[in-house]
């Protein structure tokens, strides 16, 4: 289905409601791990689509299940190209919701992180700071106990073209460091226990946080610490 209306073509990662047929552009993506949210927000049981191109590469279907509440997590890096969401699904009343986080996307307004000072974030909400040229430590802590929460880090050097960490916390396997169990696919590690404690030396790096979890989860808290 051919996009027929394009909502911004100057996209820049704000929360976006899509239409069907509806899409956005982000004219330049960074050159580095771009972390992409998107939600189902038909009030129907409607399954929906949602269509992925940049330049001139093959466009990519996401199935997007409806009656969820919480974002579907795609973690990619562009490589500066732009990058075109389009709603392609079937049925009309199927609005998908789009945006996206990193560093100096100013679609989103990050707190400022401080070191050994605890930091709420509900959800769609970020914070970053510059990491200390030694061991450093973030530790990710949900307040409510039994309850998933979703989290995506982006900083510090590519690795094999990405820079992004996406973790969960009280999920329903421990997967990913320090296990040697394999994380789900878009996932850094998932872990059953409230909290995860992730260990970095980026020298003086940026480092952004964001909550991910779903629109029914409370607040997460986010306390980075100097080793």
């Amino acid at each position: 289905m051919a996009s027929e209306g394009m909502t911004n073509p100057n996209w820049n990662g704000a929360p976006t409601q899509l239409a069907v047929s509806d899409s956005v552009m982000m004219p330049q993506t960074p050159n580095g791990s771009l972390v992409i949210g998107y939600l189902n927000r038909s009030k129907l049981n409607n399954e929906g689509t949602l269509t992925l191109t940049s330049g001139g590469s093959f466009p990519v279907d996401l199935d997007v299940s409806p009656l969820l509440r919480t974002f579907y997590i795609l973690v990619g890096n562009w490589q500066a190209n732009n990058l075109t969401l389009t709603n392609t699904s079937e049925q009309l009343d199927t609005p998908i919701l789009v945006e996206a986080f990193g560093p100096g996307i100013p679609g989103v307004t990050p707190a400022n992180l401080q070191i050994n000072v605890a930091l709420q974030l509900a959800v769609a909400q970020a914070a970053q700071t510059i990491s200390k040229p030694n061991w450093m430590m973030l530790r990710l802590t949900g307040n409510q106990s039994a309850t998933l929460a979703t989290l995506a880090i982006v900083g510090g050097p590519l690795v094999d073209g990405n820079n992004a960490y996406v973790i969960a916390l009280n999920s329903i396997s421990d997967t990913g460091p320090p296990t040697q169990n394999e994380p789900p696919a878009g996932y850094y590690a998932t872990t059953t226990d409230n909290s995860y404690e992730f260990k970095f030396n980026w020298t003086s790096a940026t480092i952004f946080v964001v909550n991910m979890s779903s629109q029914t989860a409370t607040p997460v808290t986010v306390r980075l610490l100097s080793l």
